[in-house]
C-alpha cells in the first residue's frame, strides 16, 4: 500500500481551499484551467461544508475523490467484447465523493445533483457493509464477479419480479462488494464508512453518470486505505474489476467509459483497452474541432431482455467461429494460410481479425456470410453435436452464459450476425477513425460516425453487403474493410435516429468537411455527440444550429455549454497535509 497521505481533517481542507496560493488551489486550477478555479474551489467548499452538515465536523481524516464524465467518441457497445475504443474525459463534469471511514461496519451514504437539468438530492442510505460483502473474497478475476453478479440478480427476480434494482446506491454498495474482497485478498477488510456525493455529470446518458459515480465513490474508497489507483491497485482492478460490479446493479455493461473517465488526458483523445484495462494510445483533439454533447430529449427505453440479447451475440458468435466454422475450414484449399494454433487465439470477439487468423481480410468477409443470421441457443447446440464440438459448447455455456442472462432461454431467438458483425465492423472504425484522423481526412471520419450510428439500426447484413466488400479488399479498394458495414446493433428508436439525423443533414449542408452526430451511451435515447467545425460555435452558422435545435428539434441550450473538452482523468485530491 501507498505511504502517501491521502486524507485530512475537514478544517485542513477547508483552509486549504480557501487559500488561492494553496497546493490543492494549484491543483484545481491544473485539472480546470485558471479562467475556472475560482469557481471549482467555491464548489469543493460547498462540497465539504454539506458532508460536516450530513455527517458532523469529527471522526477522523476525509479523503476526496473526483471523477469526469466521459464521451465516446467512436466505439460503441464493444468493450464487453474486449475491443478498445476512442474516449475524452469531459472537463469540467465531475462526481465529487467525500468519505470518511467509521470504527464500525455501516456505511451511510448520501447523493446530490447540481447541474444543467437542476438539482436533486437523492434518497440517503444505509447498511452493514459486512452484510453486504459476498460470503468469500471472489478473487481478482472479473469472471467470478459477473458469476456473482448473475446470482444476486437472479436471486433478485425471484424476489421483487425484475433482475434489476433501480436504485442509485445500488452503484456504489457494487464496487464496495468488489473493494472488500479485492481488500480482503490482501489482508485487509472493508469497514463503515460515511460518504457524500456532489455530481454535476448530465444523467440524460452519454456521459456515463452511473459510471462516475461508481468511479468516483471507488477511488475515495480506496484513499481511506492508502491505495492509489494505477499504483497500488492495477489500472485492470481499478478499471475492469470496479467497472464490472454495476453488472450487481442488473446491467450488462462494459468498461471502457470507466477506462475513459480514468484514462482521460487533457487536450486528448485517448484509445482505450479493456480486459486488461489500458491505455492504446492517444491523439489530440484537431484544434478547428469541437466535441460536443447535446440532450436530445428522447427518454431512454431501458429493453433490459434486447440488452441480453445483444450482448450474448459476442460470445456466440466467437464461439460458431473459433469451434464450427473455423474447425471445418481447417486443411481445405485456398485455406492454408490459416494459423494452426487458431483455436487458441480467440478467446473474445476482438481477436477475429484478419492477422490474427493468418487469413486476408477477404477471406473474413466470406467467412461471415457462414454466421446465421437468426439462431437460437438450442439451434447453435444441435450444430455443435453434429460437428463433435458438445463438450466446447458446454463450456462456453458454463463460462459466457451461466446465469448473467435471466432472460435468455434455449428457445430466445439470437439475431447474430447482425449484431456480431456489428462488433467487428465498430472494432474496425475505432482503427479506421485513428488511421483518417492522422491523415487528415475529417470527411471520412465523419462517414465513419455516421455509419456508427447507423450500426443501431436494427437490420440484417445481407450475403451481398459481404461479398461486396471481401471484392473490394481484393482490389486492395483503400474501402474493402468492415469499418463500412454499418451491421444492426438494435439500439435505436425513431425518435431517437430522426434527432441524429437532422443533425447530420444539417452539418452536411455546409460540406463534408462540417462534423458528425451518433447517438451515445447505452443507446435506445439520451444524449448524442460528435465532433463538428469550431465555425459553428460564432457568427451565422452558429445562429443556424441554435435554429436547427430550437425550432426543428425544441432543444434550447447554450451551445458553449455543449463543447466537451477533453480533460483530466479521475483522482485523487493531493491531500493538504502531504
Amino acid at each position: 500500500m501507498s505511504l502517501v497521505t491521502l486524507g485530512a481533517p475537514l478544517s485542513t481542507w477547508r483552509a486549504s481551499l480557501e487559500d488561492s496560493a494553496s497546493s490543492l488551489s494549484e491543483h484545481l486550477a491544473a485539472v480546470y484551467g485558471e479562467d475556472d478555479v475560482e469557481l471549482w474551489r467555491a464548489r469543493y467548499l460547498q462540497i465539504v461544508a454539506q458532508f460536516e452538515q450530513r455527517y458532523g465536523v469529527d471522526g477522523g481524516d476525509v479523503v476526496i475523490s473526483r471523477c469526469p464524465g466521459q464521451m465516446n467518441i467512436m466505439g460503441m457497445h464493444i468493450d464487453y467484447g474486449g475491443m478498445p475504443s476512442l474516449r475524452l474525459a469531459v472537463k469540467g463534469h465531475d462526481t465529487i465523493t467525500v468519505i470518511r471511514q467509521r470504527t464500525d461496519d455501516l456505511a451511510q451514504l448520501s447523493s446530490r445533483y447540481e447541474g444543467e437539468e437542476g438539482e436533486r438530492d437523492f434518497e440517503a442510505t444505509s447498511f452493514s457493509v459486512r452484510d453486504l460483502a459476498a460470503p468469500e473474497p471472489l478473487g481478482d478475476g472479473r469472471q467470478a464477479l459477473m458469476e456473482y453478479a448473475g446470482q444476486i440478480c437472479t436471486k433478485r427476480e425471484r424476489e421483487t419480479g425484475s433482475t434489476i434494482d433501480t436504485s442509485w446506491s445500488i452503484l456504489p454498495q457494487g464496487q464496495l462488494v468488489y473493494l472488500d474482497s479485492w481488500l480482503r485478498g490482501r489482508g485487509r477488510e472493508l469497514t463503515g464508512l460515511d460518504a457524500y456525493v456532489h455530481s454535476n455529470v448530465s444523467p440524460s446518458g452519454g456521459m456515463s453518470s452511473s459510471s462516475a459515480l461508481v468511479i468516483s465513490t471507488a477511488y475515495a474508497a480506496l484513499g481511506l486505505y492508502g491505495v492509489v489507483p494505477g499504483k497500488d491497485i492495477s489500472w485492470e482492478d481499478a478499471i475492469d474489476g470496479v467497472g464490472t460490479s454495476e453488472w450487481i446493479r442488473g446491467t450488462q455493461g462494459g468498461t471502457a467509459d470507466h477506462g475513459g473517465m480514468v484514462l482521460g488526458l487533457a487536450g486528448e483523445l485517448v484509445s482505450v483497452g479493456v480486459f486488461p484495462a489500458q491505455p492504446c494510445g492517444s491523439a489530440p483533439l484537431p484544434p478547428e474541432f469541437v466535441a460536443v454533447i447535446f440532450d436530445s430529449g428522447v427518454p431512454r427505453i431501458y429493453d433490459e431482455a434486447g440488452k441480453e440479447e445483444t450482448v450474448l451475440a459476442y460470445p456466440l458468435g466467437v464461439f460458431v467461429v473459433r469451434d464450427l466454422l473455423l474447425k471445418a475450414k481447417v486443411g481445405t484449399p485456398g485455406w492454408e494460410g490459416l494459423r494452426a494454433d487458431v483455436h487458441d487465439r480467440i478467446e473474445l470477439i476482438r481477436d477475429i481479425t484478419p492477422e490474427n487468423l493468418g487469413i486476408d481480410a477477404a477471406q473474413l468477409n466470406e467467412l461471415l456470410v457462414e454466421v446465421p443470421q437468426t439462431t437460437s441457443l438450442q439451434q447453435i447446440e444441435a450444430w455443435a453435436q453434429q460437428a463433435g464440438a458438445s463438450d466446447a459448447f458446454a463450456a462456453m455455456i458454463s463460462r459466457d452464459v451461466g446465469a448473467k442472462f435471466p432472460r435468455i432461454t434455449p428457445d430466445t431467438t439470437i439475431q447474430l450476425r447482425r449484431r456480431f458483425i456489428f462488433g467487428l465492423a465498430e472494432q474496425d472504425r475505432v482503427a479506421a477513425t485513428i488511421e483518417f484522423l492522422a491523415q487528415g481526412d475529417m470527411p471520412t471520419v465523419f462517414e465513419l460516425v455516421r455509419l456508427s450510428h447507423a450500426g443501431d439500426y436494427d437490420e440484417e447484413v445481407e450475403d451481398a453487403e459481404l461479398l461486396q466488400i471481401a471484392a473490394a479488399a481484393r482490389r486492395a479498394d483503400p474501402r474493402g474493410r468492415l469499418a463500412f458495414v454499418p451491421g444492426g446493433y438494435g439500439r435505436m428508436t425513431p425518435d431517437y435516429d430522426r434527432f441524429v439525423g437532422k443533425l447530420n443533414d444539417f452539418l452536411r449542408s455546409y460540406g463534408d468537411d462540417a462534423g458528425g452526430i451518433q447517438r451515445l451511451g447505452a443507446g435506445w435515447g439520451g444524449n448524442v455527440g460528435g465532433l463538428i467545425s469550431r465555425r459553428f460555435l460564432e457568427g451565422d452558422q452558429r445562429l443556424a444550429l441554435e435554429r436547427l435545435l430550437r425550432d426543428d428539434l425544441n432543444v434550447t441550450v447554450d451551445l458553449d455549454s455543449c463543447v466537451a473538452t477533453p480533460g483530466h482523468g479521475a483522482g485523487l485530491l493531493p491531500s493538504p497535509l502531504a
